[in-house]
């Protein structure tokens, strides 16, 4: 850990020294579980020692756990029922209204430097139709809400108004449940991918504003992203899979049964809140019935289609569904160590392998993964795992959509678009780091 500047001191005045560090990752951070010992020897120096070297502690926990202030927390019994908000970070609570509105004051002594914008209102706007209609009337400057895409032109039309669009992390996906007696069949699984049409369902349900999927998972933006491996939209191509794996039409209803006389019908799920997925199932049921694959939409609430897919949210608990629309929030791509999570057979291990992919070429190298910090092996062992996983296809990616910002210039123009974050972010209070 880099020493903090001298005389760093969080708002309540009291110098910033080592101490919290070492105070504050031995309690309440399971994340630091790793952590055998911590060293202060001097103001502004904290020394971790790690059981073994993890790959990803840099960035989780040593990143993102705050420091707290050991002189006033360190009696804190109930952590969830403590409101003291004295911290070091850029801004300090001015004043909170419950339900209405955050006041952020900027904290003068921040070690980074005095913030760019001296006080910040972040008013709770729970309805995504009213925070856009506050923005346009000028009731608001900006929104941590991505533009809807058919949004974007009208935003484009107000004076002052500035719209940036940049990679958002985020996943949409068909996932598979690899237990299925039918879907275990990576040919008939690669056949589905190659009868989806990506590339159009970008611009029919995204207008453009999303990325086509990785058959590897991560995001072309991603440092660790493979580029050689690729899943092309091709009919014909799906088709020959399903003819050569002898799913063939016996009984000329249209639908294609497997050699053993099942036949290829399929529950798609689809979350209730979320248009974009229900027209993107309605679309894949489209393209599979053009190769003689039937499937049936349901369209669920979210909590019963997690009660299906990820009971508890513990991939140890099994699962009961044939196919889902799903897809991983930004954090899932923002390290390569995700796809040890994504993909691990032991569930206590994958925590998030909600398919139940097994491979045991991917434990190993998820394995590593975890344990290696020099950054080339790093990306070696991801480029590897990518393609392993696109040629075994356990989830086919759809799209990543595109975040789409829009803000008012003229109250504030020194927003920076960070990948998978949008633009509310600290670099764009604070001013960058010197290196």
């Amino acid at each position: 850990m880099k020493p903090a500047p001298r005389g760093t001191r969080s708002p309540d005045g009291r110098t910033h020294l080592s101490g919290r560090g070492r105070f504050t990752h031995g309690r309440w951070t399971p994340q630091a579980r790793d952590i055998e010992a911590i060293d202060t020897p001097n103001p502004q120096t904290v020394v971790f020692r790690l059981r073994a070297a993890r790959a990803a502690f840099r960035a989780q926990p040593l990143a993102d756990v705050p420091i707290l202030p050991r002189h006033i927390w360190e009696s804190v019994t109930e952590p969830r029922r403590f409101d003291n908000t004295i911290g070091s970070g850029p801004y300090r609570v001015g004043e909170v209204r419950s339900g209405q509105f955050y006041r952020l004051v900027a904290n003068d002594t921040y070690f980074a430097g005095r913030p760019k914008v001296r006080e910040i209102v972040l008013p709770i706007i729970r309805d995504a139709a009213v925070d856009f209609t506050s923005l346009r009337a000028g009731e608001t400057d900006a929104t941590v809400r991505s533009l809807l895409p058919e949004l974007v032109a009208q935003f484009q039309a107000v004076r002052d108004m500035k719209v940036v669009r940049g990679p958002g992390y985020a996943s949409t996906l068909l996932q598979f449940n690899l237990e299925h007696p039918q879907l275990r069949d990576v040919r008939l699984r690669r056949a589905i991918a190659h009868a989806i049409n990506t590339s159009l369902m970008v611009r029919l349900l995204m207008l453009g504003y999303a990325v086509v999927g990785s058959p590897g998972y991560l995001h072309p933006a991603s440092p660790w992203y493979n580029r050689e491996v690729r899943i092309e939209p091709n009919k014909a191509r799906a088709v020959a899979i399903l003819n050569e794996a002898g799913y063939r039409d016996r009984n000329n209803d249209g639908i294609r049964e497997a050699p053993d006389g099942t036949p290829l019908r399929f529950v798609l799920l689809a979350q209730s809140g979320n248009p974009v997925r229900i027209r993107g199932a309605d679309l894949i049921r489209t393209w599979l019935r053009d190769v003689g694959i039937a499937v049936t939409v349901r369209v669920m609430e979210d909590a019963s289609i997690i009660d299906l897919v990820w009971p508890e949210f513990d991939v140890c608990k099994g699962r009961r569904f044939d196919m889902t629309m799903f897809g991983w929030s930004a954090p899932v791509m923002s390290r390569p160590t995700a796809l040890r999570d994504l993909f691990h057979s032991d569930c206590r291990v994958g925590t998030i392998n909600i398919g139940g992919y097994k491979n045991p070429r991917i434990d190993q190298l998820g394995e590593q993964l975890a344990t290696v910090v020099d950054p080339n092996r790093q990306r070696q062992l991801a480029y590897e795992m990518q393609r392993i996983i696109a040629q075994d296809l356990p989830v086919h990616v759809l799209f990543y959509a595109d975040g789409i910002y829009a803000y008012r210039a003229s109250r504030f123009d020194g927003w920076v678009y960070q990948k998978g974050q949008g633009i509310v972010n600290k670099l764009s209070f604070v001013n960058a780091p010197r290196r």
